[in-house]
């Protein structure tokens, strides 16, 4: 046997063994699972396949303005991340976070936020990943999607939190973390759609942020269809040092009903992606 066979060889047997290796050690959950903790008893009424009624009593939002962080921390895998959420959630009411490992135990290291919704699709090697919101007030609703990574099969997951407004009104949270690999964008769009219909069927504010994963301009225009679609502003930053491939910042925030106050990101060695530090204030502040 030649030697460029010899090396085809070893290099298609390696290539199996590791995909069956990660199969083996990947875990892809059938529906994504949905995991709501909160320092007060509360139960769950299913609404839908993904969504669920929180049955608690009634906790009314009376302020005005709200402080957000989102920022995709990387699994826990760079060093400091646990200082840096801790200084980052100091102000924040809320979270909205990324690629969350379950093992990194959020409740103990920023024990402030009293509730937690976090929505994962699979395992490696018994240690989930996926999107987490931290609110520190009751919400009315949550839910969680998934849509399949077309080359790798594991699933991309997003999540929302709806919280009663002493408006009368409620504001919609949505935390998404989009499909990565796949050259045309077919289950980014169905990602997004799927989401997009808790934005459709919402009458008061949105937050709508998180890792979009979009790394050209192709997926740029998408989300900016969307955006346009369902009447969300696209926030800006001073200064803007959010992760960008190729130019194309990856991380957004899109809100309607809501007037940005402030809106920055930092740099941060403590994952591979820049938080982002959001105040906004609803529309027509309340009189009462």
């Amino acid at each position: 046997m030649g030697r460029l066979k010899r090396f085809l060889l070893i290099f298609v047997l390696a290539f199996f063994a590791a995909g069956a290796y990660f199969f083996y050690t990947v875990q892809i959950f059938e529906q994504p699972k949905i995991s709501f903790n909160s320092a007060q008893p509360s139960s769950l009424t299913p609404q839908n396949q993904y969504c669920f009624a929180v049955n608690s009593p009634l906790q009314i939002i009376r302020q005005n303005r709200f402080k957000f962080v989102v920022w995709n921390i990387h699994k826990g895998l760079d060093e400091g991340w646990q200082q840096s959420l801790q200084q980052f959630a100091q102000e924040a009411d809320f979270l909205l976070l990324q690629e969350v490992a379950s093992t990194q135990q959020l409740a103990q290291e920023i024990p402030q936020f009293s509730t937690a919704l976090y929505v994962t699709s699979f395992s490696y090697l018994g240690r989930e990943s996926g999107v987490s919101i931290l609110a520190k007030t009751m919400p009315q609703r949550i839910c969680g999607g998934a849509e399949k990574e077309p080359w790798i099969l594991i699933p991309k997951v997003g999540n929302a939190m709806t919280f009663p407004l002493q408006n009368g009104q409620s504001l919609l949270v949505v935390n998404l973390h989009l499909v990565n690999f796949e050259f045309h964008p077919t289950s980014y769009r169905n990602q997004l759609e799927n989401m997009m219909r808790l934005v459709a069927q919402h009458q008061g504010p949105i937050i709508l942020a998180g890792d979009f994963n979009s790394w050209n301009q192709p997926r740029l225009n998408l989300v900016r269809r969307f955006a346009k679609q369902y009447q969300l502003n696209e926030v800006n930053y001073h200064p803007d040092e959010r992760l960008r491939f190729l130019t194309n910042p990856l991380d957004h925030v899109f809100v309607r009903g809501l007037n940005v106050i402030t809106s920055t990101t930092v740099k941060t060695s403590s994952s591979d992606h820049n938080p982002i530090f959001v105040e906004v204030a609803l529309d027509k502040p309340n009189s009462k």
